[in-house]
């Protein structure tokens, strides 16, 4: 199986250590756009016989809700009809891979209410929108704006049957529990936070390997407990990493 992880280098927009950081709602859509557009550019030069193409958490995010005139909900895309959904299923056609990408939506639930949620949306080698998982685990500051998830997915794929998490979710047991309790023989991870101590514990508990991709700090390098996004065996070997500082694709295979 070859893996393409699509690691982008986050602008401003994800100034998180400045709690005095605002947006005009112009400069916020902007700032979105371009790290949309940063991602896109990246996924067109992918090598077209990847098997899967995994991105980093929330390629659309929107800011901190403090950060942000407005509305939070109205900058993230309905799902499934906005176009971003649309552009990720080319993508997947395109390079005729399996497709996880980490998306901000919201949606309506069935008690009309609506939700944001930060999930990720998996695609077929076909482009089709197959299945969809909500983050579980919700850091504080995303529970001031966005829903948490309740179930673990695990999508049947050609290549096995493949778990999803995101990000904080792998400081907790019981996600990828439940993928491998559901069959799952590899997992899947977008993430921001790819903390080594809390993903080698996930890794040691479920014994299958782990595709995560990260993104680069828009103020520093990752750095200390934080790994670069990889491509991890089952013994917690790395048998591909990413740069530290830059947007980047690295392939992995594993065997």
């Amino acid at each position: 199986m070859k893996i393409a992880l699509i690691q982008t280098k986050q602008n401003e927009l994800y100034n998180f250590i400045n709690p005095n950081t605002s947006f005009s709602r112009e400069r916020a859509l902007e700032l979105q756009n371009e790290m949309l557009e940063q991602f896109f550019t990246l996924a067109n030069r992918l090598e077209t016989d990847c098997d899967l193409i995994v991105t980093s958490e929330a390629i659309n995010f929107c800011g901190e809700g403090y950060a942000l005139p407005g509305e939070y909900a109205s900058y993230i895309p309905g799902y499934p009809e906005d176009e971003i959904f649309a552009r990720l299923g080319k993508v997947a056609a395109k390079k005729g891979a399996w497709l996880v990408a980490g998306v901000y939506n919201r949606r309506i639930t069935q008690d009309g209410e609506q939700k944001c949620y930060n999930s990720a949306v998996i695609y077929n080698r076909q482009g089709e929108l197959v299945a969809l998982y909500d983050k579980i685990h919700l850091t504080d500051g995303e529970k001031e704006n966005l829903t948490a998830g309740s179930s673990a997915v695990v999508v049947e794929t050609d290549m096995g049957k493949m778990g999803v998490a995101i990000c904080f979710d792998m400081q907790f047991p019981d996600v990828c529990r439940k993928c491998k309790e559901k069959g799952a023989k590899f997992m899947a991870v977008p993430t921001w936070g790819w903390e080594s101590s809390y993903g080698y514990q996930r890794i040691q508990e479920i014994q299958i390997p782990v595709i995560e991709t990260m993104a680069v700090p828009y103020w520093m390098e990752i750095e200390g407990e934080r790994r670069p996004s990889a491509v991890i065996d089952q013994n917690c070997r790395i048998l591909a990493e990413g740069s530290r500082d830059k947007a980047e694709i690295i392939y992995g295979w594993i065997y």
